[in-house]
């Protein structure tokens, strides 16, 4: 089954990818905590930071997918046509 358009924000694979992108940087948050508190060890804490920095980036990424999406789609509901990818409505 293919699909005609990239997922809303309210599709199942959208909302499974945010999720696993806020509990990646939830893991990061708690391996710098635990590389600086419990272990003390830099190394650790690094990684644990570059783990939350690329997740929140790719986080942010996919968050203004989404809002674009929503928002082209509504376009193309206001103006009565159908918004797949052959109708273009992203005019800047």
């Amino acid at each position: 089954m293919s699909r005609n358009s990239p997922p809303l924000p309210g599709d199942g694979i959208y909302r499974a990818i945010l999720l696993v992108l806020v509990l990646s940087i939830c893991t990061g948050a708690i391996v710098v905590l635990a590389g600086r508190l419990v272990m003390h060890n830099e190394a650790v804490t690094e990684a644990g930071l570059w783990l939350t920095t690329v997740s929140a980036g790719i986080y942010a990424f996919f968050r203004w997918l989404g809002v674009r999406e929503a928002r082209r789609r509504a376009r193309a509901a206001d103006s009565g046509q159908s918004p797949g990818p052959d109708r273009p409505t992203d005019q800047e």
